[in-house]
């Protein structure tokens, strides 16, 4: 799995087409995407990382050691993504819109979990849900739900 990984990242790296071959290369694409959201900052919080955690666990049924190296791996090579086009190009042909919102949902959840949602989060949630073209009123919903998802959670 760890040689998939880095394939991708390699091919995103160097600005090839994205070969997505399978539900573990969306997963990884899921992955980086939420971990630009922890990291857009310049700081990652552990609650964010935790947070990362969690979701790719519920939402791909992984566990805790998988996860784990696929947020460390993330995290890790962010650095070599040229641009969210790659990425965002991947969701378009791989998730209907369902999953497009439970995608913008959960990069609202990493920006909830430090309790503080800065500008660069949001404006790299609103430009990744405008890249995949998710209707506006999905991208409100999507916030309004992990913030109270987030409220509930004190």
């Amino acid at each position: 799995m760890l040689r998939q990984i880095r394939k991708l990242f390699e091919q995103i790296g160097s600005g090839d087409d994205v070969e997505v071959s399978n539900d573990r290369d969306v997963r990884m694409i899921s992955a980086a995407l939420l971990a630009e959201v922890a990291t857009v900052d310049q700081k990652l919080d552990d609650r964010e990382q935790a947070t990362l955690v969690r979701l790719l666990q519920e939402h791909y049924q992984l566990g805790e050691p998988e996860a784990c190296e696929m947020v460390d791996h993330a995290l890790s090579h962010r650095e070599q993504a040229t641009s969210l086009y790659e990425f965002t190009q991947v969701v378009n042909d791989q998730f209907d819109e369902r999953n497009k919102y439970l995608l913008v949902r959960q990069m609202w959840e990493v920006a909830f979990s430090d309790d503080v949602i800065e500008a660069f989060e949001e404006h790299l949630i609103r430009r990744v849900a405008e890249l995949i073209y998710l209707p506006h009123g999905l991208f409100t919903r999507a916030r309004a739900e992990a913030r109270e998802m987030r409220n509930g959670e004190d």
